[in-house]
């Protein structure tokens, strides 16, 4: 069973740190107990469905649950692309996109450059410049995978969390793990937790959302 949230866990040892992919195993697995989590290397689950990974042998369409959070933000199962892996266990991913913008004359798709190779001296007094976002076929795609009208339409990451599980899991169980990924919830036992760095935490990076692509 697969099983997709929106973000990653905030709270670790300290403001700057959270559980990265093995710690959260770690607190599924161990520390919690909440869920059997896939291991094997032979299942793998992709998009098309679940494979055995050394003969590609198909076995069985993906079951999957994505989240309300995911949802509400505009991610559903069409977001992913065919081909897309999504692996075993415990998958923290991110993904960057950033819209390319073009400077051209107002009224035209034409940069000033191009304006005045068409038209010929012009007083630039008489022109207004605009920024224009530049949908290219590869932003259209891109673009497509989300519900309509919630493609965010400047930089931006998206961080998701998803992970297999041998079976599925109870209400109980995926409410505690859900407020783990998405709502922030402290860690129990943190006595548990490894103290050498990079075992169950890691850093907490800030993203700047710099630089957009411009062109013209």
């Amino acid at each position: 069973m697969l099983y997709i949230f929106a973000g990653f866990p905030k709270k670790g040892r300290g403001a700057r740190q959270h559980l990265h992919a093995g710690g959260l195993q770690f607190a599924i697995e161990t520390v919690e107990e909440l869920a059997i989590l896939e291991h094997s290397q032979r299942a793998q689950y992709r998009k098309e469905g679940v494979f055995i990974n050394d003969t590609e042998e198909y076995l069985y369409p993906v079951q999957y649950r994505i989240s309300d959070q995911c949802l509400r933000e505009g991610i559903t199962w069409d977001w992913f692309p065919q081909g897309w892996a999504f692996g075993n266990g415990v998958t923290m991913h991110k993904t960057h996109a950033s819209p390319e913008f073009k400077t051209v004359v107002h009224g035209t798709n034409l940069s000033l450059d191009e304006f005045l190779a068409l038209h010929g001296p012009t007083k630039l007094s008489e022109l207004e410049l605009v920024r224009r976002h530049n949908r290219h076929e590869s932003w259209r795609q891109y673009e497509a995978r989300w519900l309509p009208r919630t493609c965010p339409q400047a930089n931006h990451v998206v961080h998701l969390t998803w992970l297999v599980t041998t079976h599925r899991l109870p209400a109980f169980a995926y409410a505690r793990i859900q407020a783990l990924i998405e709502d922030g919830a402290e860690p129990n036992e943190m006595h548990r937790y490894s103290t050498e760095p990079g075992k169950h935490f890691s850093e907490i990076r800030q993203y700047t959302g710099a630089p957009a692509h411009t062109v013209g």
